[in-house]
């Protein structure tokens, strides 16, 4: 199939879909009939990233070399713990999972509407522009967000955590809890609370951090009052009720989740081998939707008491394909999660342009597919 005659750049990290939309968009083609044409062409049958026929095709109608968004993806693999590097935090070829998609500054895509999956959040630092929701605006004074999306696309980022990965909104809840005794505050643009959200993630998700927040050994109150604590810190908040009551949800959850990991048997016959321990944080982290627990390193001092009995941990290449992301939107902190106006995709839900179709049965059996 000959390239069609307006060439566009890519941007690092776009979808094949967004391009293609904007091939179709630049050449002022339709893109119902470009869709078509490319479906009887090359024998198309899903217009996503899973389809190595569809990528085929956009690559040739954009004059693009052959296998182009394979390596582009290759060079976005998210940081992430699984069988096939020890459990260490690698970029995994084999896994090859990529974040979740998000909306593309107007000004790197030519005023075209298009979306990356690329390291960053919703600040463009090039061009000053915020981009989220619908929303792609000049900020004028930029020092917080440009700070803010350096530490999210640096650190934060090779501590395997992005928007989407259930971190960030929890923090977000946090944050907003302690805004609630202040009305014009709680009424903030995204934009204004972006920089106070990634800098309480800078902190929770240090390792050391997220042990003293869910070790058994220490006291549940303790716990309490410090996340608490870095919560107004961070935000200049108050101490309210409703943040009370979520941290309270929070630390609670995380130490039920500490607990599994350290009693995890190997598997569901075992009585006395455990699963390693950066399996079993893994696994527990999912089961719980304790964001902040797989941040975990080591296990630190043990407790003496409790007998409760705890599952096994499934095979290392089920545990290996749970947490993508996506995996937390359902947490038990979302007030949300069980409205029917909540758009937030459920676990297993997973769009095409985060996991290779190859992959798509390890992710959970019984579940939909994307």
């Amino acid at each position: 199939m000959r390239a069609l005659p307006c060439r566009v750049d890519p941007i690092p990290g776009e979808t094949p879909t967004g391009f293609f939309n904007r091939l179709a968009e630049h050449n002022a083609l339709d893109i119902d009939a470009l869709t078509r044409h490319v479906s009887h062409e090359f024998g198309v049958k899903t217009i996503g990233t899973s389809d190595r026929r569809f990528t085929a095709a956009v690559e040739s109608l954009g004059g693009l070399r052959a296998g182009f968004f394979d390596q582009d993806r290759a060079r976005h693999r998210l940081y992430r713990r699984c069988h096939h590097t020890g459990w260490a935090l690698r970029r995994c070829a084999i896994c090859n999972v990529v974040d979740r998609a998000r909306a593309a500054c107007l000004v790197c895509s030519d005023g075209s509407t298009t979306e990356v999956f690329s390291r960053g959040g919703w600040f463009c630092i090039r061009h000053r522009r915020w981009h989220s929701r619908h929303v792609d605006s000049l900020v004028g004074d930029a020092d917080d967000l440009l700070r803010a999306e350096q530490a999210l696309s640096g650190l934060l980022w090779s501590r395997g955590v992005t928007l989407h990965t259930g971190e960030f909104d929890l923090a977000t809840r946090l944050l907003l809890d302690s805004w609630r005794e202040q009305p014009s505050e709680a009424r903030r643009p995204t934009w204004r609370s972006y920089s106070a959200v990634v800098q309480l993630l800078v902190t929770l998700t240090h390792p050391d951090v997220a042990l003293a927040l869910a070790a058994l050994a220490e006291s549940q109150r303790r716990q309490v009052e410090g996340l608490i604590g870095l919560v107004v810190g961070a935000g200049k908040g108050s101490r309210t009720s409703e943040l009370e009551d979520t941290a309270i949800r929070v630390i609670r959850v995380h130490r039920a989740a500490m607990y599994e990991a350290l009693r995890m048997p190997k598997s569901n016959k075992a009585t006395i081998s455990r699963a390693p321990f950066e399996k079993a944080i893994a696994e527990a982290s999912f089961r719980a939707k304790a964001v902040f627990l797989r941040h975990v390193t080591r296990s630190g001092r043990r407790d003496t008491f409790g007998n409760r009995a705890v599952r096994g941990a499934p095979s290392s290449r089920v545990v290996s394909r749970r947490i993508v992301p996506g995996w937390a939107d359902n947490g038990p902190w979302n007030p949300v999660v069980n409205s029917a106006q909540s758009t937030a995709p459920q676990i297993g839900r997973i769009v095409r342009d985060q996991v290779m179709q190859r992959d798509a049965e390890h992710l959970s059996e019984g579940q939909e597919r994307a």
